[in-house]
Protein backbone atom coordinates (compact mmCIF):
# COMPACT_ATOMS: atom_id res chain seq x y z
CA UNK A 1 0.00 0.00 0.00
CA UNK A 2 1.37 3.45 -0.58
CA UNK A 3 1.70 6.04 2.00
CA UNK A 4 -0.16 9.28 1.41
CA UNK A 5 1.74 12.00 2.55
CA UNK A 6 -1.04 14.34 2.85
CA UNK A 7 -1.90 18.31 3.74
CA UNK A 8 -5.09 19.95 5.08
CA UNK A 9 -5.96 23.70 4.08
CA UNK A 10 -9.11 25.27 5.89
CA UNK A 11 -10.19 28.24 7.06
CA UNK A 12 -12.50 26.84 10.27
CA UNK A 13 -11.39 24.77 12.47
CA UNK A 14 -14.19 22.27 13.05
CA UNK A 15 -13.58 21.67 9.11
CA UNK A 16 -9.97 20.79 10.07
CA UNK A 17 -11.07 18.61 12.99
CA UNK A 18 -12.69 16.59 10.63
CA UNK A 19 -10.42 15.57 8.20
CA UNK A 20 -7.89 15.36 10.57
CA UNK A 21 -10.19 13.08 12.71
CA UNK A 22 -11.24 11.04 9.25
CA UNK A 23 -7.32 11.00 8.19
CA UNK A 24 -6.08 8.86 11.17
CA UNK A 25 -8.46 6.49 11.04
CA UNK A 26 -6.85 5.46 7.16
CA UNK A 27 -4.04 3.33 7.27
CA UNK A 28 -1.27 4.40 5.22
CA UNK A 29 -1.69 8.03 5.98
CA UNK A 30 1.48 10.75 6.90
CA UNK A 31 -0.49 13.89 7.73
CA UNK A 32 2.23 16.94 7.13
CA UNK A 33 0.11 19.25 9.34
CA UNK A 34 -2.84 21.35 8.12
CA UNK A 35 -3.55 25.19 7.41
CA UNK A 36 -5.71 28.06 7.98
CA UNK A 37 -5.41 30.29 5.24
CA UNK A 38 -3.82 30.76 1.88
CA UNK A 39 -0.45 31.97 1.77
CA UNK A 40 0.48 29.34 5.13
CA UNK A 41 -1.02 26.78 2.74
CA UNK A 42 1.54 27.43 -0.74
CA UNK A 43 4.16 28.06 1.86
CA UNK A 44 4.00 24.64 3.16
CA UNK A 45 3.50 23.03 -0.40
CA UNK A 46 6.28 24.59 -1.09
CA UNK A 47 8.29 23.24 1.84
CA UNK A 48 6.71 19.85 2.51
CA UNK A 49 5.20 18.60 -0.96
CA UNK A 50 2.78 16.89 0.15
CA UNK A 51 1.36 14.27 -2.19
CA UNK A 52 -2.05 15.52 -1.63
CA UNK A 53 -3.51 18.68 -0.65
CA UNK A 54 -7.27 18.15 0.82
CA UNK A 55 -7.96 22.17 -0.16
CA UNK A 56 -10.95 24.42 1.01
CA UNK A 57 -11.87 26.07 -2.24
CA UNK A 58 -13.99 29.58 -0.30
CA UNK A 59 -11.20 31.06 1.93
CA UNK A 60 -10.55 35.03 3.27
CA UNK A 61 -8.22 36.68 1.32
CA UNK A 62 -6.37 33.76 -0.50
CA UNK A 63 -8.98 30.92 -2.46
CA UNK A 64 -8.17 27.47 -2.97
CA UNK A 65 -7.95 28.50 -6.78
CA UNK A 66 -5.67 31.43 -5.83
CA UNK A 67 -3.52 28.50 -3.90
CA UNK A 68 -3.08 26.87 -7.39
CA UNK A 69 -2.14 30.32 -9.35
CA UNK A 70 0.78 31.14 -6.46
CA UNK A 71 2.53 27.43 -7.03
CA UNK A 72 5.17 26.66 -9.49
CA UNK A 73 3.89 23.83 -11.78
CA UNK A 74 6.48 21.54 -10.64
CA UNK A 75 5.75 22.10 -7.14
CA UNK A 76 1.68 20.44 -7.45
CA UNK A 77 1.04 18.32 -5.75
CA UNK A 78 -2.48 16.48 -6.41
CA UNK A 79 -5.56 18.31 -5.11
CA UNK A 80 -9.13 17.13 -3.78
CA UNK A 81 -10.89 20.26 -3.29
CA UNK A 82 -12.92 20.95 -0.51
CA UNK A 83 -16.38 22.92 -1.04
CA UNK A 84 -19.81 23.83 0.90
CA UNK A 85 -21.24 24.78 -2.85
CA UNK A 86 -21.42 22.38 -5.42
CA UNK A 87 -21.56 25.41 -7.77
CA UNK A 88 -17.08 24.86 -7.06
CA UNK A 89 -17.35 21.11 -8.02
CA UNK A 90 -17.28 22.21 -12.45
CA UNK A 91 -14.84 24.97 -11.91
CA UNK A 92 -12.93 22.42 -9.50
CA UNK A 93 -12.82 19.68 -11.89
CA UNK A 94 -11.45 21.82 -14.83
CA UNK A 95 -9.00 23.06 -12.48
CA UNK A 96 -7.69 19.30 -12.96
CA UNK A 97 -8.68 18.53 -9.19
CA UNK A 98 -8.79 14.59 -8.49
CA UNK A 99 -11.93 15.01 -6.59
CA UNK A 100 -14.17 17.30 -4.61
CA UNK A 101 -15.43 16.61 -1.25
CA UNK A 102 -19.28 18.89 -1.26
CA UNK A 103 -19.68 19.51 2.99
CA UNK A 104 -20.89 17.57 4.82
CA UNK A 105 -19.89 14.91 3.51
CA UNK A 106 -19.84 10.86 5.04
CA UNK A 107 -16.96 8.66 6.01
CA UNK A 108 -17.40 6.09 2.83
CA UNK A 109 -17.58 9.40 0.39
CA UNK A 110 -14.09 10.49 2.35
CA UNK A 111 -12.32 7.13 1.82
CA UNK A 112 -13.29 6.40 -1.26
CA UNK A 113 -11.92 9.97 -2.24
CA UNK A 114 -8.63 8.62 -0.38
CA UNK A 115 -8.73 5.43 -2.63
CA UNK A 116 -9.26 7.30 -5.96
CA UNK A 117 -6.08 9.10 -4.71
CA UNK A 118 -3.94 6.25 -3.71
CA UNK A 119 -4.78 3.97 -7.01
CA UNK A 120 -4.13 7.19 -9.15
CA UNK A 121 -0.74 7.64 -8.12
CA UNK A 122 0.23 4.53 -7.86
CA UNK A 123 -1.06 4.22 -11.57
CA UNK A 124 0.24 7.34 -13.18
CA UNK A 125 2.73 9.08 -10.72
CA UNK A 126 2.15 12.74 -9.77
CA UNK A 127 3.15 14.31 -12.96
CA UNK A 128 -0.28 13.61 -14.71
CA UNK A 129 -2.01 15.45 -12.12
CA UNK A 130 0.58 18.32 -12.32
CA UNK A 131 0.19 18.39 -15.96
CA UNK A 132 -3.51 18.62 -16.21
CA UNK A 133 -3.42 21.57 -13.72
CA UNK A 134 -0.67 22.99 -15.35
CA UNK A 135 -2.59 23.30 -18.69
CA UNK A 136 -5.96 24.73 -16.63
CA UNK A 137 -3.40 27.18 -15.41
CA UNK A 138 -1.91 27.62 -18.86
CA UNK A 139 -5.67 28.36 -20.47
CA UNK A 140 -6.42 31.06 -17.95
CA UNK A 141 -7.68 29.45 -14.80
CA UNK A 142 -10.61 30.19 -12.53
CA UNK A 143 -11.63 33.76 -13.13
CA UNK A 144 -10.49 36.16 -10.20
CA UNK A 145 -10.68 39.47 -10.16
CA UNK A 146 -7.21 39.58 -8.73
CA UNK A 147 -3.86 38.28 -9.34
CA UNK A 148 -1.65 36.33 -7.34
CA UNK A 149 2.16 37.82 -7.53
CA UNK A 150 4.75 35.55 -5.36
CA UNK A 151 8.06 37.11 -4.16
CA UNK A 152 10.31 35.31 -1.86
CA UNK A 153 8.07 34.34 1.16
CA UNK A 154 5.59 37.12 0.57
CA UNK A 155 2.78 36.61 -1.56
CA UNK A 156 0.03 40.05 -2.61
CA UNK A 157 -2.67 40.22 -4.24
CA UNK A 158 -3.29 42.87 -7.32
CA UNK A 159 -6.46 43.77 -8.00
CA UNK A 160 -7.29 43.36 -12.44
CA UNK A 161 -8.52 46.78 -12.36
CA UNK A 162 -5.73 48.01 -11.31
CA UNK A 163 -3.51 46.80 -14.65
CA UNK A 164 -2.63 49.04 -16.92
CA UNK A 165 -1.19 46.41 -19.12
CA UNK A 166 0.93 43.32 -19.23
CA UNK A 167 4.21 43.10 -20.91
CA UNK A 168 6.10 39.23 -22.16
CA UNK A 169 9.15 38.78 -20.40
CA UNK A 170 10.38 35.40 -21.51
CA UNK A 171 8.70 32.80 -19.41
CA UNK A 172 7.17 35.49 -17.36
CA UNK A 173 4.53 38.66 -17.61
CA UNK A 174 5.27 41.86 -16.29
CA UNK A 175 2.20 43.71 -14.96
CA UNK A 176 2.05 47.45 -15.11
CA UNK A 177 0.42 49.21 -12.58
CA UNK A 178 0.24 53.16 -11.98
CA UNK A 179 1.93 51.88 -8.28
CA UNK A 180 4.44 49.99 -9.66
CA UNK A 181 5.55 46.48 -11.81
CA UNK A 182 5.10 43.11 -10.79
CA UNK A 183 7.06 40.04 -12.23
CA UNK A 184 4.97 37.09 -12.92
CA UNK A 185 4.83 33.48 -14.01
CA UNK A 186 3.04 32.63 -16.92
CA UNK A 187 2.46 33.19 -20.56
CA UNK A 188 1.42 36.63 -22.51
CA UNK A 189 -1.23 33.96 -24.23
CA UNK A 190 -2.43 32.69 -20.90
CA UNK A 191 -3.24 35.94 -19.42
CA UNK A 192 -4.79 37.48 -22.24
CA UNK A 193 -6.88 34.48 -22.66
CA UNK A 194 -7.80 34.38 -19.04
CA UNK A 195 -8.58 38.45 -18.76
CA UNK A 196 -10.20 38.89 -21.79
CA UNK A 197 -13.75 39.00 -19.96
CA UNK A 198 -12.56 42.00 -18.03
CA UNK A 199 -11.46 43.93 -21.25
CA UNK A 200 -7.89 43.24 -21.84
CA UNK A 201 -7.12 43.39 -25.77
CA UNK A 202 -3.77 41.88 -26.99
CA UNK A 203 -2.24 44.30 -28.72
CA UNK A 204 1.48 43.05 -29.88
CA UNK A 205 2.57 39.77 -29.64
CA UNK A 206 4.75 41.38 -26.34
CA UNK A 207 1.62 43.28 -25.32
CA UNK A 208 -1.84 43.09 -23.50
CA UNK A 209 -3.34 46.10 -23.06
CA UNK A 210 -6.69 46.93 -20.33
CA UNK A 211 -8.47 49.09 -23.03
CA UNK A 212 -10.62 50.51 -20.06
CA UNK A 213 -7.58 52.05 -19.11
CA UNK A 214 -6.61 53.30 -22.81
CA UNK A 215 -6.66 57.10 -23.18
CA UNK A 216 -5.31 57.68 -26.19
CA UNK A 217 -4.83 56.19 -30.01
CA UNK A 218 -2.67 57.36 -32.38
CA UNK A 219 -2.08 55.74 -35.97
CA UNK A 220 1.65 55.38 -36.65
CA UNK A 221 2.23 53.70 -39.46
CA UNK A 222 0.66 51.08 -41.72
CA UNK A 223 -2.04 49.59 -39.27
CA UNK A 224 -0.64 50.24 -36.51
CA UNK A 225 -1.56 52.36 -33.43
CA UNK A 226 0.59 54.25 -30.66
CA UNK A 227 -1.66 53.61 -27.82
CA UNK A 228 -1.00 55.64 -24.69
CA UNK A 229 -2.44 54.50 -21.20
CA UNK A 230 -3.33 56.26 -18.00
CA UNK A 231 -0.61 57.74 -16.81
CA UNK A 232 1.25 58.41 -19.90
CA UNK A 233 2.86 54.88 -20.50
CA UNK A 234 2.77 53.52 -24.49
CA UNK A 235 3.04 51.28 -26.29
CA UNK A 236 2.65 50.56 -30.20
CA UNK A 237 0.46 47.93 -31.66
CA UNK A 238 1.14 45.43 -34.32
CA UNK A 239 -0.13 44.85 -37.56
CA UNK A 240 -1.42 41.50 -36.93
CA UNK A 241 -3.67 43.03 -33.91
CA UNK A 242 -4.97 46.13 -36.42
CA UNK A 243 -8.24 43.77 -37.17
CA UNK A 244 -8.66 43.38 -33.44
CA UNK A 245 -7.85 47.15 -32.58
CA UNK A 246 -10.28 48.27 -35.27
CA UNK A 247 -13.57 46.46 -34.08
CA UNK A 248 -13.17 48.09 -30.63
CA UNK A 249 -12.87 51.40 -31.84
CA UNK A 250 -16.36 50.38 -34.36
Amino acid sequence: MTTLSVLIVDDEAPARQRLRDLLRAVPGIDLLGECDDGPSAVDAIVERSPDVVFLDVQMPEMSGFDVLHALEPERMPMIVFVTAYDRHAVAAFEAGALDYLLKPFTEDRFRASVERVRERLEREGPGAERERVRRWLAGGGAPSGRIVVRSGSRIRFVEVAAVLRIEAEGNYVRLHTAEGDHLVRGSLRSFASRLSPAGFVRVHNSHVVNWARVQELERWGHGEYRITLEGGDAVVSSRTYASDIQQLLG
